[in-house]
């Protein structure tokens, strides 16, 4: 064999060797990628982009993604924690915006950023962004969870809360009205606490106010003070704040109250 024809022999023997691998390498990349599991931190990163280009909002897009984690429960959920998958699958369609008991909801993994729009010492005062952001995702339902931090905001006027409160449903309700509105009752804070902080012993005063607004806008309210009188013990040390355990209780209530079918 001539040097020439050699030389075209392994120049030919080298391109085939080259196609076989690049042939091996693209076929184990698909297998790879249609066995692989969608993770709920890929469809939270999808859905913020894709809420900033769809004039139907949260509510359309939500319900695709909870089809798809009922029908591949994401691994990101402690593998085979079915009650965790129901939890995140139930509450697709909502947002919910409040203090830093409802950031509780993302500290113990209950439910992700996307859902929850709330803020340590999270108040009505200074809350307009967030109320802006939920309205503009027009979600299925909304769950609002304030007061707590407000008894001291307000100087215990519950007639200012009311109002502040009722503006703001008012506004969202303009941007968004097809959402259905839930509000959260105060957790009950123990004594102790307010021993410390005498102005959050208002909060029966303030419940009541809620009950007033929710009566008024015809809303439902979520017995979260009911849920920590027939626990006792769900308290943090601060007897503020509440445990892991006050959540998945405050979950299924606020499933039962929002009719969320699973």
């Amino acid at each position: 064999m001539s040097e020439i024809k050699k030389q075209r022999f392994y120049y030919i023997l080298f391109i085939f060797a080259l196609v076989v691998l690049l042939l091996t390498f693209v076929l184990n990349l698909v297998d790879w990628n249609s066995s692989a599991n969608v993770k709920k931190s890929k469809i939270d990163r999808d859905l913020k982009m894709a809420l900033a280009y769809s004039p139907d909002g949260i509510g359309t897009i939500q319900q695709e993604i909870s089809q798809m984690e009922k029908e591949n429960p994401s691994k990101e959920l402690n593998d085979g924690d079915d009650q965790l998958a129901r939890y995140r699958t139930a509450m697709a369609n909502s947002i919910l915006i409040g203090d830093s008991i409802t950031e509780g909801f993302i500290v113990y993994g209950f439910l992700s950023e996307d859902v929850v729009y709330s803020q340590i010492g999270g108040s009505l005062l200074g809350s307009d962004d967030l109320f802006s952001a939920a309205a503009g995702a027009h979600p299925k339902n909304l769950f609002l969870a304030f007061g707590m931090n407000d008894m001291g905001n307000f100087s215990g006027d519950v007639d200012k809360f009311y109002s502040s409160y009722q503006e703001k449903i008012k506004s969202f309700k303009k941007q968004s009205p097809e959402t259905n509105i839930f509000l959260l009752r105060i957790v009950p804070p123990s004594k102790d606490a307010i021993s410390n902080k005498p102005v959050i012993g208002n909060y029966d005063k303030f419940n009541k106010a809620i009950a007033k607004i929710a009566k008024k806008n015809n809303l439902k309210t979520v017995g979260t003070d009911r849920i920590i009188r027939e626990n006792p013990g769900l308290h943090e040390s601060d007897g503020i704040h509440v445990k892991r355990d006050f959540y998945p209780l405050l979950l299924e209530e606020m499933i039962k109250a929002s009719g969320s079918s699973i």
